[in-house]
């Protein structure tokens, strides 16, 4: 998987990505879990302008495997 560039197009609406920010808004990781809603309404004030803090995304990998095993057992 690659980081796909807001500027290039946007998640469909409520489907869980992995979100970058070039900001240390969330320390070292600059990633977190949203949607197209996070990248429109999470901004930063650039001068009298705002930016999305977001500028990539990329879908989530695929689930693992379920198993029936259980800690410790």
């Amino acid at each position: 998987m690659e980081w796909i560039s807001i500027n290039e197009r946007l998640p469909e609406d409520n489907t869980p990505v992995v979100l970058f920010t070039p900001h240390d808004f969330f320390g070292d990781l600059h990633s977190c879990i949203g949607n197209s809603e996070s990248i429109r309404n999470c901004t930063i004030a650039f001068g009298r302008k705002k930016a999305p803090i977001f500028t990539h995304w990329m879908p989530l990998p695929a689930a693992p495997p379920v198993t029936t095993h259980h800690c410790g057992k």
